[in-house]
């Protein structure tokens, strides 16, 4: 009877020991876990912040680059800040710089960044772009907001093709 005693006097000493080892690593585990969640949770807010912060901005975008294609000129025009419709003169200087096989038929957005900056959002997109002619070109936009009555709308501040 006495070989009984110390076999279960030893598998309770080895409960102890694999407890103590088990533990710490179950804890080391649960702890890389959840801060790998948080850490997720995090990316993911602020891809989505950022994603609610550059959306409006790249729909503006979007219908600036649709009125150059669909050769809507005056749209196009309406849809720029006042500071570069002063350096245009008229929705003329857009159809004589992005009409015709100059005029963009298709774009695709790889840049996007958005900022405050002396209270104002200003957003810059960038990306490629294909000419009714076929060609390729890198394009930047910058975009900022302005109070039009209760609320803000993005207007196009520089458009530029390379």
């Amino acid at each position: 009877m006495s070989g009984q005693g110390s076999t279960s006097s030893s598998w309770k000493l080895w409960a102890v020991i694999g407890g103590l080892v088990v533990l710490p690593v179950c804890l080391c585990a649960f702890c890389a876990l959840s801060g790998l969640g948080v850490t997720l949770l995090g990316t993911l807010g602020v891809a989505g912040l950022i994603a609610g912060e550059i959306g409006p901005a790249q729909e503006a975008a979007e219908h600036f680059l649709s009125a150059l294609r669909d050769e809507r000129w005056e749209d196009a025009y309406a849809r720029c800040a006042p500071s570069l419709q002063s350096q245009l003169g008229g929705p003329e200087e857009l159809a004589r710089r992005h009409g015709g096989d100059r005029r963009p038929v298709q774009w695709s957005f790889s840049r996007r960044s958005v900022e405050v900056k002396d209270g104002v959002r200003r957003a810059t997109l960038g990306g490629t772009l294909t000419t009714a002619s076929g060609e390729r070109l890198s394009f930047s936009m910058e975009l900022r907001t302005r109070v039009v009555g209760s609320g803000e709308v993005w207007e196009v501040s520089a458009f530029t093709t390379e």
